[in-house]
């Protein structure tokens, strides 16, 4: 019995973002999910309040998020959290997602250490005209000129990175923005 059973699971969990189990429970989340928020954005026009200002956007495409979900899982799975922050909540702006990825998570020390490189590296090359500059002056200027995005940003989105709050953010995000909106609406009224 336990063969079966373990067979079953090894089987579902070989690709977890096309298994059939997983997109059912997907699709009755994303269901839930659907109708709440249009529930919720009936409320806010029943009130006068136009739900899109209350962050209470038109609801995602059913198949669109089944799909989304069941990346997450097969994400989970696999342990690949950084590809699925960078297929599904990776800023617009951000250029060169796989070098960026070298610094996801990265320890405090070693992040100050790689922007203290990058401002000797600038010094070596522009001297005095940029003696003035302080380290993080500099690293935002690389920052900038590789990723595309400014370096508080690359800090809180790279940086910072937690794959628990990927999969928190993916699977909780229409929850939390319902949750969010509802406070929204309070205000309000």
């Amino acid at each position: 019995m336990f063969g079966l059973q373990k067979q079953a699971m090894k089987q579902m969990m070989s690709n977890p973002a096309e298994n059939e189990q997983i997109r059912a429970y997907a699709s009755i989340l994303a269901g839930l999910e659907r109708e709440q928020r249009e529930r919720m954005r009936q409320h806010a026009e029943h009130l006068g309040v136009d739900p899109d200002e209350v962050g209470l956007d038109e609801p995602p495409d059913p198949e669109e998020r089944v799909a989304e979900l069941a990346e997450a899982v097969g994400a989970h799975v696999v342990g690949d959290a950084w590809g699925l922050y960078v297929d599904h909540l990776v800023p617009d702006e951000l250029e060169n997602s796989d070098r960026a990825g070298e610094f996801a998570g990265v320890d405090a020390d070693e992040w100050d250490a790689q922007v203290e490189e990058w401002a000797a590296t600038f010094r070596d090359r522009a001297g005095d005209a940029i003696a003035d500059r302080s380290d993080r002056d500099l690293a935002d200027v690389h920052i900038r000129e590789t990723f595309g995005v400014g370096l508080d940003t690359f800090e809180s989105e790279i940086v910072e990175f937690e794959p628990g709050r990927v999969f928190q953010e993916l699977v909780a995000g229409p929850i939390e923005t319902h949750t969010e909106a509802l406070a929204a609406l309070d205000r309000e009224v």
